[in-house]
């Protein structure tokens, strides 16, 4: 079993710095919540050597698998290798996502991608026409101008003493709003 384990990454459950993810040789992975971050550190140190694999150019350490994802984005070649073209957008992502903690295996976690596209009505999309693609400068909730100007007054306005102002009150990747999306694929 041991022998089949092919990177380890620490990871938060519920806000806490409490559990590990195993991910194995046949591609899955399995996520594992302890009782506190000195019993992670005990675990890490009890698997193999294996840090958090091959595929972004750190070393395999234990100590890589309990870095934060600013440690691991540094030190990885993975922004260069994208840069260069020698992985897809979709890995580049992916890396982005596993080092930020995000995973299958946790709904309040789960992946997440941008929202590029705006044209789904074409029977086929021409990728070099800019109107085809969202304005990446705003946030989703400011594209629609009505809703722009009525989060911002929203702002503006806050008086509630208890609680700083904000502009959306519901995080974009909750456990509810990943079922509602699982169920419907």
């Amino acid at each position: 079993m041991f022998s089949e384990i092919r990177a380890v990454f620490s990871r938060r459950y519920l806000l806490q710095n409490t559990a590990l993810e195993v991910f194995m040789a046949n591609r899955t992975s399995v996520m594992f919540n302890f009782p506190d971050q000195a019993t992670v550190k005990k675990v890490v140190y009890s698997l193999p050597r294996v840090g958090v694999g091959t595929s972004y150019g750190l070393p395999q350490a234990r100590r890589i698998s309990l870095a934060t994802p600013r440690q691991l984005y540094k030190s990885s070649n993975m922004t260069q290798r994208w840069q260069r073209r020698e992985i897809s957008n979709f890995e580049y992502l992916m890396f982005l996502n596993t080092i930020a903690g995000r995973t299958y295996n946790d709904l309040n976690q789960y992946p997440v991608f941008p929202w590029v596209l705006t044209n789904y009505e074409s029977e086929e999309l021409d990728l070099t026409l800019p109107g085809n693609f969202r304005d990446l400068s705003k946030p989703i909730g400011a594209l629609n101008p009505k809703r722009a100007v009525f989060y911002a007054e929203r702002y503006e306005t806050w008086e509630d003493d208890q609680s700083p102002p904000y502009h959306y009150n519901t995080h974009y990747s909750t456990a509810t709003s990943t079922l509602s999306w699982l169920v419907r694929i």
